[in-house]
Formats: C-alpha cells, structure tokens, sequence
C-alpha cells in the first residue's frame, strides 16, 4: 500500500513555515546536501518538497540516470552539449545580457538609446604660464583669433581668470569657445607659443580642459556647479553666437571678418606656401656650411605639425634669410603663418607670410638672369620663378 504523503505548506511559505509543519513526521527530514526538505518512503525512494509550488516531488536518481546516458550514448558526441539550435540561442542571449550589462555603448541598443545619451561636448580649453599682469582683454583678444568665444546669458564672454587664495593672479585661465572645432585650433596655434608676440616671458601652455583643475567647483558633476537653466535666455543667447559665427567669413571657418586689407591680399589664401623672413644670416652660412641642411630639417619637423610639408627650401643668397615652405593643402599654410608670424628664432623676429606669386629669391645651384632691361623680361623672369616656385615639391 502506498504511503500516505505528508502534509504541504501553501506555495512560497518561509522556511519557519515549513519546518513547523514537518516537525511532528519523523519521516521527513532536511537534506543539508540539496538544501532541500525530504520524505523517506517505506520502499526506500524519496520525495523532495518543492516549496515554490507546495507539493512533494520524486528524487531523480543521478546515478541512474548517468547509467542510462552511458547505455544509449553514441561515441564522438558530446552529450553535455546541448543541441545546435538551443546553444545559439543561449548564445545570442547571453550575448545579449552582455551588451547590456557593458559599461561602454553597445552596437544592440537602439537609436532612441543613443539619442538620450548623446556625447557630450567639450568646447573649452585651459592654460598655464600666463604673466602675473595679464589682462583679461589679451587673453580675449589672443584666443579669439581662433573661434567664437562663448557668452553667458548676460552677454559676458565666457573667460576665467584664476586667482591665488591670496587674491593674486595663479597664470592660469579657462577659455570657452562656441564651437568645438575650435579647440584643436587653439591648442595647435597657441600652445608654448607668447600671449604677447614678441615677449619670450610670456609662453603659455594651452590643453584641452579635463574640468578636473583644483580650481573648477565640485558642487556638481565634472567640476561644473548645477544652475537653473533659463531657456528664454540661452535661446537668446545661442541665437547671438550663431550670428557671430556668420560673421566668420574666411573658408575655413575660422578667423573673424575680412578686413580691407585682408581682402585686397585674397588671391592668396589658396596659396599653398610660406615663405619665412629672418631665420638666419649670410654670416651664420659662411660659418658653419651644416647649419643649410641642419635648419631645414628643424623647419620642416616644426611645420609639419600644421599639415604635411611637401618641401623646404633655404634660400641662400637672400640676405633676409628667407626660407619656403610648401604644404600640401593650404588651411595647413594659413595655420603656419599664424604660428609663425612674429615668433623669434634665434634673437631674430620671424615674418611669415603666404607666397604672393611675384616675389623671387636667389639660392646657390640655380641659374638667374636679373639683369634684363624691359619690362616684359622682368614680367617672364617673375612668371618662370613662380611657376617653378608652385611646381616644386609637387
């Protein structure tokens, strides 16, 4: 006669429960092993209390089970495995329980996902090393030349600089630009180069700013104080920018407007070489025959991170000590000149400029006739060196 089965708990009861319930049958008891609570049947076999569903169920006997695995197995397959169409799709869920999980973006997540996250944007820059007098006019002034300062919604212009606890100058300062292009820009032109052109006392160092400086407030995320925005003003504001930004005409879009005299010289911004004034001396040649090749290969190494340089002549019968540098695209030759332009090299101040098509320069090893007397040799003479001048390096 079977045995009677005990007595249940209802589904999910508490373990306090159901060890109230067993108490009093002393045929069943709690399997440390399985953690489960089991009823010993008088033929021996076993009965496992599922408490999730509040019956007893039948123990499967595992070594009984492995015995029939063992008698109907194939040799060569994997009975472990589970079948080709179950373990992809175990797979492609673990796959994708991965990628939600992951703390970078996921190429699963869709696109309402990417636009509520959208990268943030940095459009500020920090800068170390400026003189103790510096005035926050030149610093606008300096790094305005390389895109749209930012404004607050009072029209201020969105430059700090950073005092001491002691209320004086540290020589650092954070610039915040409209657009973010114009950050990479800055960096390239005006890192380790002077605040004032000419003053070697004023090199400043220019970075990407990490709003992480000891100087940035920590009452909100990334350095930045939490305000109420107000969407009146800052669409005001965005408005007035992008009016500024218009004002930007130069190709590129950067630098402020044309001036009459920029425009007069706008047959040039397509010119793809510089040419540099003052970077040695005749005496310095005679003196040292190496410093040719040596000059051209410390040239070229500082322009190349402008653009990529085509060629590099010295011009060695100027006495101007005029040297060429030829890039492959002109933005790279327009970034030149505003690096280059007023920098000193070797106690001598630089003049850089974008070849205008009619100079001509005098170097050993090339053949030069300027001794013609009418106008049209000199016009040809001009015409054959410019064209020799652009095809160089080509």
């Amino acid at each position: 006669m079977a045995d009677s089965l005990p007595s249940t708990t209802a589904p999910g009861a508490s373990v306090e429960v159901q060890a109230a319930a067993f108490a009093a049958d002393d045929r069943i008891h709690f399997s440390k092993e399985s953690g489960t609570w089991r009823f010993e049947q008088e033929d021996g076999s076993e009965l496992e209390y599922d408490a999730v569903k509040g019956i007893w169920v039948p123990v499967v006997d595992e070594d009984l089970v492995k015995k029939q695995q063992a008698a109907y197995s194939v040799p060569g397959v994997d009975e472990e495995l589970p079948a080709a169409p179950v373990l992809k799709r175990a797979n492609k869920k673990r796959k994708g329980l991965e990628d939600m999980l992951a703390p970078g973006p996921s190429s699963k997540r869709g696109r309402n996902d990417q636009e509520k996250h959208p990268r943030s944007k940095n459009t500020a820059v920090y800068v170390t090393g400026l003189p103790p007098d510096t005035e926050m006019e030149e610093v606008m002034e300096r790094f305005s030349k390389f895109g749209v300062i930012e404004e607050d919604d009072e029209g201020g212009h969105k430059v700090k600089l950073y005092a001491r606890d002691d209320g004086s100058f540290s020589g650092e300062a954070l610039v915040v630009y409209f657009k973010e292009e114009s950050v990479p820009l800055a960096i390239n032109l005006l890192d380790d180069a002077e605040l004032r052109i000419g003053d070697s006392s004023t090199i400043m160092r220019v970075q990407r700013a990490e709003f992480k400086h000891k100087h940035t407030s920590d009452t909100g995320e990334g350095g930045i104080p939490r305000r109420t925005i107000d969407k009146k003003k800052a669409t005001k504001r965005i408005g007035k920018m992008q009016k500024k930004l218009q004002e930007w005409d130069d190709d590129d879009g950067f630098g402020p407007a044309k001036t009459e005299e920029d425009r007069i010289h706008s047959d040039n911004r397509n010119s793809r070489v510089v040419v540099l004034k003052h970077m040695f001396s005749l005496n310095e040649l005679d003196e040292d025959p190496t410093l040719l090749i040596d000059l051209k290969e410390d040239v070229r190494e500082e322009c190349s991170s402008l653009g990529e340089v085509t060629n590099v002549v010295l011009y060695d019968k100027e006495p101007e000590g005029v040297i060429t540098v030829k890039y492959k695209e002109p933005l790279s030759a327009q970034a030149c000149v505003v690096k280059m332009n007023g920098r000193y090299f070797a106690g001598r101040r630089i003049e850089a400029s974008l070849y205008a098509g009619k100079q001509h320069f005098r170097r050993s090893g090339v053949e030069d006739d300027w001794r013609g007397d009418d106008e049209e040799a000199e016009k040809k003479r001009l015409d054959d060196f410019a064209n020799w001048l652009m095809a160089e390096g080509e």
